[in-house]
């Protein structure tokens, strides 16, 4: 299945070329709920997974009576390099995967974001024995809200500018006073929903002071957004063309019939405060600790 962006009503070599230098390849990831295979690119589902390979666990946690307990951290994405070759995956691997602990963490665990979210980069052919059944974090009594239904993708490569905060000083309000004299409104930069790549929208925290890799202060680039919706309606949505990012394939679907809420929010999960979130790895090697921002 095809799905479509519609076009931007700016286009940046006609109407803005000072954005274009600051441009970055994305891919909107498109995930649809399905019944994805332990080989597949997907999101939640069953990943490939060596048999002797123990399962990832979050510790630290506590139950009402001050015991402590683990978690079997839930399966968020795994991508292949045959699917998506703009990820920059290190030498001899060509299979990543995302999990994360099931339980929302506010703040970084004391040991930092690996110990609640973790890559692991893999060579997909060296997994000759993945274990029929895997484990399933739900079962814990954990918020749904954290894990991810299954979904197969259908990845669409966009291009995707930076917000204000991420522009040099002067460019974020010239570009923001040129939408305002068209009575216009920015439905360009920071494209919504699960993406590779790209730019994230910092709106509701602001850009951190410093955005880089906690090993080796390398700059973090993003890897993946992950969003409450695959676009955003009424106060969400900016005033013009809120429905943009709604694929043109799927326009003819109702929002509020469970075919329109399934394209809208087809992971089921609650990201932040029904927002968005990035993860983030080191520009110089993807396998140092990732960061991990909600908004």
């Amino acid at each position: 299945m095809k799905l479509t962006t519609a076009p931007s009503a700016v286009e940046p070599a006609r109407d803005f070329p000072e954005l274009l230098p600051h441009a970055r390849p994305a891919v909107r990831l498109h995930p649809r709920r399905g019944t994805p295979g332990p080989r597949d690119s997907h999101i939640g589902g069953p990943v490939l997974w060596p048999a002797a390979e123990p399962w990832p666990e979050c510790a630290g946690h506590k139950d009402v009576n001050g015991r402590a307990y683990t978690l079997p951290m839930a399966v968020v994405a795994q991508f292949t390099a045959a699917d998506f070759p703009e990820i920059r995956f290190p030498e001899g691997t060509d299979l990543v995967q995302l999990l994360w602990c099931p339980d929302w963490h506010d703040q970084p665990p004391p040991d930092g974001w690996g110990q609640a979210c973790r890559l692991f980069w893999r060579r997909a052919a060296e997994i000759t024995d993945p274990p029929a059944e895997q484990p399933d974090p739900g079962e814990h009594g954990e918020d749904d809200d954290m894990i991810p239904r299954a979904c197969v993708l259908h990845p669409e490569r966009v291009t995707d500018y930076p917000g204000e905060e991420e522009l040099p000083a002067g460019l974020g309000e010239r570009f923001e006073a040129w939408l305002a004299d068209r009575g216009l409104t920015d439905d360009l930069t920071t494209v919504p929903g699960y993406k590779l790549g790209g730019f994230l929208d910092w709106g509701t925290t602001g850009l951190p002071a410093a955005l880089e890799c906690g090993e080796c202060r390398a700059p973090l680039e993003l890897f993946l957004q992950c969003d409450t919706y695959e676009y955003y309606l009424g106060s969400w949505a900016p005033d013009s063309a809120p429905d943009r990012f709604r694929p043109l394939e799927e326009r003819h679907l109702k929002t509020g019939d469970e075919a329109g809420d399934a394209s809208r929010e087809p992971v089921g999960m609650t990201v932040g405060r029904g927002s968005h979130a990035g993860l983030f790895v080191c520009s110089a090697d993807p396998r140092h600790p990732a960061s991990f921002f909600t908004q």
